[in-house]
């Protein structure tokens, strides 16, 4: 019982913070002569109000948030911001139904990008600050969770990233405060250097900011039905390939060196291992191209970056269909959807630290069939891997890969192709937003996907966004013994 006051009390702070939150569309609209503004500022009164309660009625001298707390507070926090951020849509001028609606805030909030929304040219720009904002919401929760709350949790490898705030105590709340203080500047701060810089490349002030923030997110968001395409500009291209990246970096670890040594942040493992995967992955993406598409170099060079950076940061941005792209693109971007960007990012998939350390541990077992006598340590940036880190992270993986294929299969169960089923189920748990075949690809969105799979594909963005067991767990009688 204490456990869920703890909880109560947290979220009824939150309520509080996203009443305020929703103010910032609502009042926008309003300066538009909108009709949305009144949804708005329905749902900041009654978030106000219901916090407010909420946090007095729960409130306690102890605020410390224990593990049982912690991943109550995670999964209830995702999901009434989702329920709340839905309304918008549900009730205002998209008029959407329900299940679309939670769907859309789903997408946002875990920061997937896939949309329901046919036409976002004539959609309101409230609506499409709403949308935003979700997804700018969604990417800093994320990272501020995956550093403070997951490497105390020991979920799925995380332990590995223990922090200089870190602590072995199960009280997490004081030290998730410091780094989100900490990681929200530097947030903040690559949000407003990106929008400024898609303003200098033509970008009116409006696109500048919606794009900042789900790129910052790496969300997919946007504000066009065209995505990052409909502008045409190399320079907005290169700016948003490179944010993608920035985004797709730990953060904590670019705190660390904006303190001490910039080019610390290139020394790091996992670093060095996705700047050299993505690299190898665009060449092979330019050479299929020029050879078996008669693409110009430049222009194959071009398209195959953005689109290999976008899927694999799990941004979901698109300047060209690569649903037409053949077979072989195909399977190589469900491939890199899967593995995703950094721990610690806004990124999302697999993480590639746990890439790293499944392949230094099938290294290690060949070394040890070939030497029986010889004494092999696997190591990650000059650490040791001991057991529990190396079972936890192969735990993870096999339960991704699971999850993955029961996601497939239901998607399959209700009728949806091969590629549809594959590319949905991946998507969805490595929140990468666009499909990649004509169906729910680039140039088109999930609003012909049936109820049932969109369902089912919320599910998979929520256990993909909170890493499988901050949900798996709370299933489990043993923690609720405790």
């Amino acid at each position: 019982m204490d456990n869920l006051k703890s909880s109560l009390f947290v979220i009824g702070n939150l309520l509080v913070f996203f009443s305020i939150y929703s103010l910032i569309p609502g009042l926008y609209d309003y300066y538009l002569n909108g009709s949305d503004w009144v949804v708005f500022f329905v749902i900041s009164i009654v978030c106000l109000f219901t916090g407010l309660n909420i946090s007095f009625t729960f409130k306690n001298k102890n605020k410390d948030v224990e593990v049982l707390s912690a991943f109550l507070l995670t999964l209830l926090s995702w999901l009434i911001l989702t329920l709340i951020g839905a309304f918008p849509f549900y009730i205002g001028t998209p008029n959407l139904s329900f299940i679309n609606s939670f769907f859309e805030s789903m997408s946002g909030l875990t920061t997937t990008g896939a949309t329901v929304i046919r036409d976002l040219d004539s959609t309101s720009s409230s609506i499409l600050l709403w949308r935003a904002m979700l997804q700018w919401l969604g990417g800093i929760g994320i990272i501020v969770i995956a550093i403070a709350i997951f490497p105390i949790l020991k979920i799925g490898g995380m332990q590995l990233f223990q922090t200089e705030f870190s602590s072995k105590e199960e009280k997490v709340l004081p030290r998730t405060t410091k780094i989100a203080g900490a990681i929200g500047m530097i947030y903040f701060a690559l949000t407003i250097l990106c929008s400024f810089f898609l303003y200098s490349s033509g970008l009116n002030i409006f696109d500048s900011l919606a794009h900042g923030m789900t790129i910052i997110a790496t969300g997919g968001f946007s504000t066009k039905n065209m995505s990052i395409g409909f502008f045409d500009s190399l320079y907005t291209e290169i700016i948003t390939m490179v944010f993608m990246i920035i985004s797709s970096l730990p953060f904590i670890l670019i705190f660390h060196c904006l303190r001490n040594n910039l080019s610390d942040l290139f020394k790091n493992s996992q670093v060095q291992f996705f700047l050299v995967f993505l690299f190898l992955v665009v060449c092979i993406v330019t050479s299929w191209l020029t050879k078996y598409y008669e693409v110009d170099y430049f222009q194959a060079l071009r398209i195959s970056s953005f689109a290999v950076i976008s899927i694999a940061t799990g941004s979901g941005f698109s300047t060209y269909d690569f649903s037409t792209w053949g077979t072989f693109t195909t399977l190589l971007f469900l491939f890199i959807m899967l593995i995703g960007g950094c721990s610690g990012s806004s990124s999302c998939g697999l993480k590639i630290f746990r890439i790293q350390i499944l392949i230094k541990s099938s290294l290690n077992l060949i070394k040890k069939i070939i030497q029986p006598r010889g004494i092999f340590i696997p190591t990650y940036n000059s650490r040791e891997i001991n057991e529990d880190i190396l079972n936890s992270v192969t735990g993870y993986f096999f339960l991704y890969l699971l999850i993955f294929g029961v996601l497939t299969l239901i998607l399959s169960f209700d009728g949806q192709d091969t590629l549809t089923a594959l590319s949905g189920a991946a998507a969805a748990i490595a929140n990468v937003g666009p499909g990649l075949n004509e169906i729910i690809g680039p140039a088109k969105n999930y609003y012909e996907i049936s109820s049932f799979s969109k369902f089912f594909l919320c599910l998979g963005m929520l256990i993909g966004r909170l890493e499988l067991f901050p949900i798996l767990i709370l299933l489990s009688p043993q923690l609720w013994k405790r």
